[in-house]
């Protein structure tokens, strides 16, 4: 699409007076990437921050400056405000007809939470073209250049600026073109992670403190390990926890077997009601050269129920949350090493009941 601007300039006296032309469009935009390079020797980690840009303007950009922002306009910068909560009672005919308009007021909305989330628009980018020439002179004396001397970091009250001194060519085709934003050493300190319930492999996780100063977005992030390709995972920064665990992938060197006891799980009906007792056990190996610092869950029941009962009998001497029913055990683990755990609980309820997600 092509438009006409119309200025009107209004001077004392004549001359040259440079002129810039800014603009919004939606048809640009960036989402974050990143490389995740670990080595497991070291417990070192190199995060490199990308951006996948894409533009279909209609216009080519050509040797020009970046500025990516973190900022994202979603059409919408007024703050809730709460109106009366009035309750209703069922009336019949009339809720049908309620119905029918709460679902045209839901579909409205969720055509519009599906524009503004759409992954395109969800940054700003901001292009400055400009002809730069550069000149390349070598000194041995001199440490080369990396990325960040080239990135400029401005952190605004509501977003944060990466202004790239670097020109790129990007075309208005609508593919995707990386931009490397900044790499950097980040302290983190690698355990295992263990959820045998759900998934019998163990996986190793990066744990990293003081994740808030590196400016992170929800993104996809390759995982290198030891310059071996591993796979995706994802970076969440939306979180108020204090560490950020990054997934690293499966780590089957750390075997972990889960089993029900059965000479230790019965089933006794007594009166009108049921008694079951569940007794599991985890065992739990190091078949890696390295010590291994173990992160290991579980759960039991929890019961809405007035008529259902619920007992953890032993928790195996682990951290428990009475609220979610989740047990946390941290276990070392020496090369060569292997440990167990067992924690048993009991399920009352009616005999004539039955209870369809017990085991």
């Amino acid at each position: 699409p092509y438009g006409q601007v119309v200025f009107q300039v209004m001077n004392k006296r004549g001359g040259e007076i440079p002129l810039s032309l800014s603009y919004y469009t939606a048809n640009a935009g960036w989402t974050p990437v990143y490389d995740v390079r670990v080595n497991s020797k070291t417990n070192k980690m190199k995060l490199v921050y990308k951006a996948s840009v894409t533009q279909q303007t209609g216009i080519n950009w050509r040797n020009t400056k970046l500025t990516l922002s973190t900022g994202t306009p979603n059409f919408g910068v007024m703050a809730p405000v709460l109106s009366p909560w009035h309750l209703q009672l069922y009336v019949p005919g009339l809720y049908s007809d309620l119905q029918r308009r709460a679902m045209v007021a839901n579909s409205q909305r969720n055509v519009l939470q599906s524009y503004t989330k759409d992954e395109t628009l969800s940054e700003v980018l901001v292009g400055k073209v400009s002809g730069i020439e550069f000149k390349k002179q070598y000194d041995d004396t001199i440490a080369p250049a990396t990325i960040q001397d080239y990135t400029t970091l401005n952190e605004g009250q509501l977003n944060t600026n990466f202004e790239i001194d670097l020109p790129y060519d990007i075309q208005s085709d609508g593919q995707i073109h990386n931009v490397t934003i900044k790499d950097e050493e980040v302290n983190s300190i690698l355990k295992n992670y263990g959820v045998p319930r759900v998934d019998k492999d163990a996986y190793l996780l990066a744990e990293i403190a003081n994740w808030q100063n590196l400016d992170l977005l929800p993104g996809e992030a390759n995982i290198i390990m030891d310059d071996t390709y591993i796979g995706k995972s994802q970076i969440d920064p939306n979180t108020t926890a204090d560490t950020l665990n990054l997934s690293l992938g499966r780590d089957r060197r750390v075997a972990i077997k889960r089993s029900l006891i059965k000479e230790l799980s019965s089933l006794k009906t007594s009166g009108k009601d049921s008694r079951q007792q569940f007794t599991y056990e985890i065992v739990i190996k190091n078949n890696k050269l390295t010590d291994v610092n173990l992160l290991l869950k579980d759960q039991f029941p929890l019961s809405g129920i007035k008529e259902v009962e619920v007992k953890l009998d032993e928790d195996g001497g682990a951290t428990v949350n009475e609220e979610t029913g989740v047990m946390t055990w941290k276990i070392d683990l020496k090369p060569g090493e292997s440990k167990k755990v067992r924690f048993s609980y009991t399920v009352k309820y009616p005999k004539d009941k039955r209870i369809v997600n017990l085991k």
